[in-house]
């Protein structure tokens, strides 16, 4: 069956049904509904009511507005839930009635429809006028399909460590654009690799803090691959060690340009193509640390912070266009960071973790591939706690 399909429906669109009314269906309507009211059935009780015959039902005006809402507009699977209808003049056996229905406000985020409403016999004369409020599910899916081949995904900070990882891990079955701010010649080597994978890969240079360089990685997904099907944010400035009193202005603005307002711009210009095509997956790398809060940290984990809370804002308001949008939030991973903290730092993480050791980059990038996998079509504003058994 074909299901309505909101994406298709406009303000002003149209339909109407015409519905003669017999003394059969009004005794019909009178034996299902149980509506035996003499008013219906009896010529002298009508009368007694001014009536010059038995009028009809009322609910079978609204029958053919019910049948106008699931069969023409918005058409099969649409649901009537609310009304504010009038009936102006009655209707008796013999009459010819025409429904009319039209559109005139569209809601695609709650998939409502409301429905002006007008009745009239041949003569003109109105019977029914008023509005209804329909909703128009989207069929549920039957099979496990948003995210799948040749899935184009955008990857900020997607030269080294984890966004190498991340990027290596998506390579057999996505088209990449990996972002990088200066390092060129790690930024060729993962395009290489992911080649080398059966992927497909190219890297341009942008500094996501900024509204230009969101607008360069866009430009270079549509130029090279046609769309924006995922985003995994995974840029972050140099983390840096500084007593929270002694953290500046500057520090703050730094991390807050790179998590937040160069990602929600990078959002921005993918989600309308997400929307239209009704899929798409966004996943921000946070941080334990945002739960654990170790000292000195206070610019880096206020970032991640607000970067989660952005993360929950579009979850919430892109989910009803099918976008899912979720945050990673690992431990302390084996690389550049940690090494330079020294040996006692990761043995001390170490010693720490319920499972011993400390985080793989890829441990988080396998977990970013089932967040943007089939498997995860129904996971959204989810916060993936990547942390061997730390708890937060």
């Amino acid at each position: 069956m074909t299901f309505a399909d909101m994406t298709r429906l406009r303000v002003g669109d149209k339909a109407s049904l015409t519905q003669t009314v017999d003394d059969r269906l009004v005794t019909e309507t009178a034996r299902v509904t149980g509506d035996d009211n003499p008013i219906h059935l009896d010529a002298a009780a009508a009368a007694e009511f001014g009536q010059s015959r038995p009028s009809a039902h009322g609910i079978i005006l609204l029958g053919v507005v019910s049948r106008l809402i699931g069969t023409r507009l918005p058409g099969p699977g649409s649901v009537w839930f609310s009304s504010d209808l009038e009936f102006v003049a009655p209707v008796y056996p013999g009459d010819t009635i025409t429904v009319d229905v039209e559109i005139s406000h569209l809601s695609p985020a709650t998939r409502v429809v409301t429905l002006q409403v007008s009745g009239r016999k041949p003569d003109r004369m109105d019977v029914l006028r008023g509005k209804v409020r329909v909703r128009v599910p989207e069929p549920m899916p039957r099979e496990a399909a948003t995210m799948t081949e040749d899935t184009v995904v955008i990857i900020t900070g997607g030269s080294r460590g984890l966004g190498r990882a991340i990027a290596e891990a998506l390579a057999p079955n996505s088209k990449l654009v990996i972002g990088y701010r200066s390092n060129q010649r790690a930024a060729d080597s993962v395009v290489e690799t992911v080649k080398q994978n059966g992927g497909a890969a190219t890297a341009v240079a942008a500094d996501v803090s900024t509204a230009d360089g969101a607008a360069i990685l866009a430009d270079a997904a549509c130029r090279s691959f046609g769309r924006v099907d995922a985003i995994v944010h995974t840029a972050t400035p140099p983390i840096q060690y500084r007593d929270v009193l002694d953290t500046t202005r500057d520090d703050f603005t730094t991390f807050f340009n790179t998590y937040v307002l160069g990602f929600h711009e990078l959002v921005c210009l993918a989600a309308p193509g997400m929307k239209e095509r009704r899929r798409g997956r966004i996943v921000g790398i946070l941080s334990s640390a945002i739960a654990e809060v170790p000292p000195k940290l206070s610019a880096y984990i206020a970032g991640k912070q607000a970067l989660l809370g952005l993360c929950r804002s579009l979850a919430v308001e892109l989910g009803p266009f099918n976008i899912a949008v979720n945050t990673v939030s690992p431990s302390m991973i084996v690389g550049e960071h940690a090494d330079a903290l020294g040996a006692g730092a990761r043995e001390a993480m170490t010693r720490k973790t319920p499972m011993r050791r400390m985080a793989a980059p890829e441990d988080v990038a396998r977990c970013v591939k089932f967040l943007l996998s089939p498997d995860a079509q129904f996971v959204s504003g989810v916060n993936l706690p990547v942390t061997g058994g730390i708890l937060f």
